[in-house]
């Protein structure tokens, strides 16, 4: 079995440069068996680095999601002739934009989607959530708020972005959970985080 992996980059060729990127990336890599394997080629989407920020009332119970259309989703919803399956429930999360750190970016997707300030952020983990195809790494936080500070709806208008603020009881996201009722990554992990570490360790 190999102990020192090997990586080999042949060539990483720009496809598309727009809002998103896709490389044509063509690689080699260690075998565990021993050598190398054959050339590998695969597109890879450029997605950058993006913040997750999971609001949650400890005084009141209750944590605070954004629901909105999702562009990801909207195959899903066409497929299943159901529009409703394009909006989906998500902790606030957004972008890193350049010359920006990842918390500058906590206070401001937190600002333009739920309206609310705020400048104390709990580092929680990082993950890839679709490191098959992709190279965006997210950066998940968590913040105490206020609940009674936060409206009902959020988003910029110049962006395009129709959001509605969800806020859940604890008890109601634990079952709503445990039942699959969440199905984006972010909100499973962030939501696992909460009740299974953050509660826990209180």
């Amino acid at each position: 079995m190999m102990t020192d992996k090997t990586l080999i980059i042949h060539s990483n060729k720009k496809g598309y440069d727009g809002f998103f990127k896709i490389n044509l990336i063509r690689f080699q890599h260690s075998l565990y068996q021993g050598g190398l394997s054959p050339s590998i080629t695969r597109e890879l989407f450029g997605r950058g680095q993006a913040v997750v920020v999971l609001l949650y009332d400890l005084n009141a119970q209750q944590v605070i999601l954004v629901e909105q259309c999702r562009a990801g989703a909207l195959g899903h919803a066409l497929d299943t002739n159901n529009p409703n399956q394009a909006w989906l429930i998500e902790p606030v999360a957004g972008m890193i934009d350049d010359h920006e750190t990842a918390l500058d970016a906590c206070r401001r997707e937190t600002r333009e989607e739920a309206g609310i300030e705020v400048n104390q952020f709990d580092y929680v983990c990082q993950f890839y959530p679709s490191p098959g195809g992709s190279d965006e790494i997210l950066h998940l936080y968590a913040a105490e708020v206020d609940v009674e500070k936060i409206g009902q709806w959020g988003g910029l208008a110049e962006e395009v972005e129709d959001i509605r603020l969800v806020k859940v009881s604890f008890d109601q996201a634990k079952q709503q959970l445990l039942a699959r009722h969440y199905n984006v990554a972010s909100t499973l992990i962030a939501l696992q985080w909460l009740f299974f570490q953050r509660l826990q360790a209180s």
